[in-house]
């Protein structure tokens, strides 16, 4: 398949998404697209445009529905049975997935607008969100469940394992940390070869730091500098982002949703595996203050 023609283009061309009849406009978009998709990077790669996409959309539900049918992809790639569910469904269920026989979880995959729009979906299912956010009820944030099917696919995890961890009724992305550090506990030498620069220790060395802020795309490092002044919100951010990148003529950034896409990227350097540099609370973006010298020091290494 052609990168050319990435999933925007695809879903202009489809023009809206039916599950209606034997050749609908869904299973088109699945069979011709999806299934395609053969890695989690992929994957996710389209989850970012489409919910940027979402941000500066009148209508809404292409975008909407197109999201739930690719967190669904995720599953799919990481072991699991899914049975895609019917847009019109009254839970607003995106998607089953299956591990054996007598494991199956429902799961809504939505891209919230409000609050009172999440009411009405289904309580039995496990909520997937693009970022966090203050909603009242557990959830699991697409960047997190990525990093952990990701981790366990390099050592083969079985998937009756991964769907329990997936069961919790509590906090999700909060549950799936520490399992994810015993992983990397009891298999360090298989993930060792699958990091590169990155020791296994969970902290961070100045060397490691630098040699991770070499590799970094110009948005991704302005970034990390905006935060060493303080915490921001996604806004404040796109809009000092985009000053600094019109400096250096460089390509801005088209909404404040790319923020969410950056810290992603930002995380997928260390898989999971480091303590993360950056942290979501509520509406803010943090610099993990630990590391905020360290930090500071790397960049003006690589910019003097």
């Amino acid at each position: 398949m052609s990168r050319d023609i990435g999933v925007i283009e695809i879903l202009n061309l489809l023009g809206k998404l039916e599950d209606e009849g034997a050749i609908s406009s869904r299973k088109r978009f699945i069979e011709n697209y999806i299934k395609i998709l053969d890695s989690l990077d992929l994957v996710t790669s389209d989850i970012n445009r489409i919910v940027e996409a979402h941000q500066n959309a009148e209508e809404k539900t292409l975008f909407v529905r197109a999201y739930g049918d690719l967190v669904n992809r995720l599953a799919e790639l990481s072991g699991m049975k899914v049975e895609y569910i019917k847009y019109s469904n009254r839970d607003k269920i995106s998607g089953i997935w299956y591990a054996g026989e007598n494991f199956e979880l429902k799961v809504a995959a939505i891209i919230p607008t409000d609050h009172e729009e999440a009411k009405w979906i289904s309580r039995s299912a496990l909520l997937i969100l693009p970022e966090a956010i203050d909603f009242g009820r557990p959830f699991v944030t697409v960047e997190k469940l990525t990093e952990f099917f990701r981790l366990v696919s390099h050592i083969n995890l079985p998937i009756s394992t991964l769907a329990q961890v997936l069961r919790v009724d509590d906090n999700y992305d909060l549950r799936l940390i520490p399992v994810m550090e015993l992983i990397v506990l009891a298999f360090k030498k298989q993930l060792k070869s699958k990091v590169n620069n990155i020791s296994m220790n969970i902290e961070w060395s100045q060397k490691e730091l630098e040699q991770l802020f070499e590799t970094l795309k110009l948005p991704t490092l302005y970034f990390m500098k905006i935060l060493l002044s303080g915490k921001k919100t996604a806004y404040e951010i796109y809009e000092e982002l985009n000053i600094m990148l019109e400096n250096d003529a460089h390509e801005k950034v088209k909404s404040p949703m790319a923020v969410g896409a950056i810290m992603g990227a930002l995380s997928k350097h260390y898989r999971g595996l480091k303590e993360p540099l950056v942290e979501r609370k509520g509406k803010h973006y943090i610099i993990n203050e630990k590391y905020k010298d360290m930090i500071a020091s790397a960049i003006t290494s690589i910019q003097s």
